[in-house]
């Protein structure tokens, strides 16, 4: 029996050779290595086999997202899913914080609105 880690280099150097898509004989490679021929013929038309049926295929994304889904347990999370899960106090304390900025934004809107008419009346009471 040949040495395995002699083997192991060798089956690696068919395989990085297949993959590159060298057009180096195959053979020399396997003269490179202190394996006898007949011990590794088989390995490496099997080697060859497998790089000419396995082809590569990019998954759906569908299928990744059911696929994490099934691995981590969550969904791809939203604002709305977020605040959900939340405990309780903080999201009163959220929702206290959107609704007190809705009146901040509201209030200055309806002060810079007065401005601006106050500003308006004198333009048209001179005319």
């Amino acid at each position: 029996m040949t040495n395995h880690n002699e083997l192991e280099n060798l089956l690696s150097a068919v395989t990085d050779a297949l993959l590159a898509d060298e057009r180096t004989n195959l053979d020399q490679i396997v003269n490179r290595y202190a394996v006898p021929k007949n011990e590794v013929v088989g390995l490496v038309g099997l080697v060859r086999k497998l790089h000419v049926t396995l082809v590569g295929a990019q998954p759906s994304r569908r299928f990744v997202n059911r696929l994490r889904t099934d691995l981590v347990g969550s969904h791809r999370q939203n604002i709305v899913n977020r605040v959900r899960y939340l405990p309780p106090r903080v999201q009163i304390a959220a929702g206290i914080a959107l609704v007190a900025g809705f009146m901040l934004l509201s209030r200055r809107r309806l002060i810079d609105d007065a401005r601006h008419e106050s500003q308006e009346i004198p333009v048209l009471q001179q005319q």
